[in-house]
């Protein structure tokens, strides 16, 4: 298993907390915090080996800080919304912002570089088309791309936007590891026996969200992965969405379920193991086991397992139902 862990400015918390104060995944607002680098990844075994047991987090991943990039002359900045990043292929996502809020052309293009030791950087290694993914609430989404990356260590990505038909350039600097430190594509997914409505006396034990859809906790994650049927897992907090780069994700794995409900599983783990006793004060809060052993190293993650138990696809930080619902179609 590859294995990794990344408020802005007063004006934009304030974009942020219109922009994740929606549906059934609560209001949010988000603390301001210094640029942070992902932690680096630990060794994984081989896409067909059963998964090591996981090691408890040195830091609480829903505490886990973004890495935020410089602001350009122009205003322009870039947050890192996928920093569990490891050597290969990666869905690279990012957020940006600008002096009028958050930016949503349709494209920008990319530009990576990896960082030497004493900052020397190298030529372009690989250049890429990051597309604009709209959020379903507020003028916000993220961009994304495929990127892959050749080596372990930092690497430094050049974004160029043209907004009014000017260009203008964000950078973000970055950490890539050996291995990702959540399951990678490949990978086969982690067999985590988590509550399901048999467990619980109401949904409040499940969930920090309003949404309650009882179709998203009938089994256990086990069950699901073991069943023959493709499975969409999602890893979040409703209530707790509390950064720039989550949103909404229950909602999509329940737009999911109502299309596909006969096809494949659904299934909705929150990241804390007692939603019902925080009551607003994560000082109260309990990690899910199963974030444990999936060894997230942030907040939100949504991942796509074929009928073999095997990781297809996922997505760190909010993932858009089109993204989703493209990865789940080819198993179905």
């Amino acid at each position: 298993m590859k294995k990794l862990y990344i408020l802005m400015a007063a004006g934009l918390a304030g974009l942020a907390l219109a922009a994740c104060s929606t549906g059934g995944d609560g209001d949010a607002t988000e603390p301001t915090a210094a640029p942070t680098s992902p932690p680096a990844a630990a060794a994984a075994p081989s896409p067909t080996a059963e998964p090591r047991p996981a090691a408890e987090p040195t830091v609480r991943p829903d505490m886990a800080k973004l890495n935020y990039g410089p602001k350009s002359a122009e205003g322009l900045q870039a947050i890192l919304g996928t920093g569990d990043l490891g050597v290969g292929a990666n869905r690279f996502g990012f957020v940006m912002t600008s002096q009028t809020g958050f930016v949503t052309e349709p494209t920008t293009q990319l530009s990576t570089r990896f960082v030497a030791e004493g900052g020397e950087e190298g030529e372009v290694v690989q250049q890429a088309t990051a597309h604009y993914q709209p959020w379903p609430y507020g003028n916000r989404g993220l961009y994304a791309a495929d990127l892959d990356f050749d080596r372990a260590g930092t690497w430094r990505v050049e974004i160029e936007v043209v907004q009014d038909g000017t260009p203008a350039v964000a950078e973000l600097v970055f950490e890539v590891g050996e291995s990702t430190s959540a399951p990678d594509v490949g990978d086969p997914a982690v067999r985590s026996v988590t509550k399901t409505l048999e467990d619980v006396v109401s949904l409040a034990e499940l969930s920090t969200g309003s949404l309650q859809d009882e179709d998203l906790y009938q089994t256990t994650l086990a069950a699901a992965v073991d069943s023959g049927m493709p499975t969409v897992v999602v890893f979040a907090s409703p209530a707790f969405c509390t950064n720039a780069v989550c949103g909404p994700q229950v909602e999509v794995l329940k737009e999911l379920k109502d299309l596909y409900k006969e096809e494949a599983n659904f299934v909705h783990v929150d990241f804390y193991e007692n939603p019902h006793e925080i009551q607003g004060d994560l000082d109260r809060a309990r990690i899910s086991p199963a974030v444990t052993e999936w060894s997230l190293p942030s907040i939100e993650w949504t991942f796509v397992i074929d009928g073999d138990g095997t990781v297809t696809a996922r997505f760190e930080g909010f993932a858009t139902l089109s993204e989703v619902e493209a990865a789940l179609k080819p198993l179905l």
